[in-house]
């Protein structure tokens, strides 16, 4: 019990710092959601980092329900998962947690939720990168390598395809734009600009992690990222003393 307090804590540490422009802190968007979603909401997870901020985050109540791709890892399953939840359950709340990544995949996908008119909240954790996939090499001690992503107008696609579209770009206006989409009688896609460089970091990592860590920081710094290094140590040095 006392080592459950303890991890609370830690996770609640991230809560506390919403971010700033365009750095929104992720786990802020999540530990926000969870207060403000209903008691029997259905929520999808996209396989990577939106499950880690879902897993985290997302109280049970004995009436949620979360849905991912727990056993395969596939890729871009929130969308999906939502309209099938939607279809499946009419009178519930169902939001998905989409990776920028995941939500490009499927993009079509929008006009199906259109047509049929569920009313979905995606809500798009738009950190302009494939965020696991990064740290997955950074653990293997490889310098990030084409996991940047150049995304579209996420809100703009949304209104195209004919239903609500939101961005929020500041920490202060998350409530605010969250609070708007869950009242609206209708599916609306929310992008948030989340901090690329904030971490689903282990509880425990191991010594060859925090090695290949190291070494991928190194080489980041040799070849002329300083700027994204201290960006991350920036981002992440308040929750070191988790991982050591």
């Amino acid at each position: 019990m006392d080592f459950y307090e303890k991890v609370k804590e830690n996770l609640n540490v991230y809560v506390k710092d919403e971010g700033s422009k365009d750095h929104i802190s992720p786990e802020f968007v999540a530990s926000t959601i969870n207060e403000m979603a209903n008691d029997d909401t259905v929520f999808t997870v996209d396989t990577g980092m939106c499950c880690v901020w879902g897993a985290r985050y997302i109280h049970g109540t004995g009436k949620r329900m979360m849905l991912g791709s727990f056993n395969h890892g596939s890729m871009a399953n929130a969308m999906p998962m939502a309209i099938g939840a939607q279809l499946a359950y009419p009178d519930r709340q169902v939001v998905a947690f989409c990776g920028d990544g995941g939500l490009s995949m499927l993009l079509g996908d929008l006009a199906t939720i259109k047509q049929y008119n569920l009313p979905i909240k995606l809500i798009v954790f738009n950190n302009r990168s494939l965020g696991m996939v990064q740290l997955e090499m950074q653990v293997e001690g490889l310098p990030n390598n084409e996991t940047d992503m150049v995304n579209p107008d996420f809100e703009m696609i949304a209104q195209a395809m004919g239903f609500k579209g939101i961005s929020v770009t500041n920490p202060a206006d998350v409530k605010q734009s969250l609070k708007e989409a869950f009242a609206h009688d209708g599916p609306v896609l929310v992008s948030l600009f989340t901090n690329p460089q904030a971490l689903a970091m282990p509880p425990k990592m191991e010594f060859d992690q925090m090695k290949g860590y190291a070494l991928s920081m190194s080489k980041m710094i040799l070849s002329g990222n300083m700027d994204e290094v201290l960006e991350m140590v920036k981002t992440n040095y308040k929750h070191l003393k988790e991982v050591l």
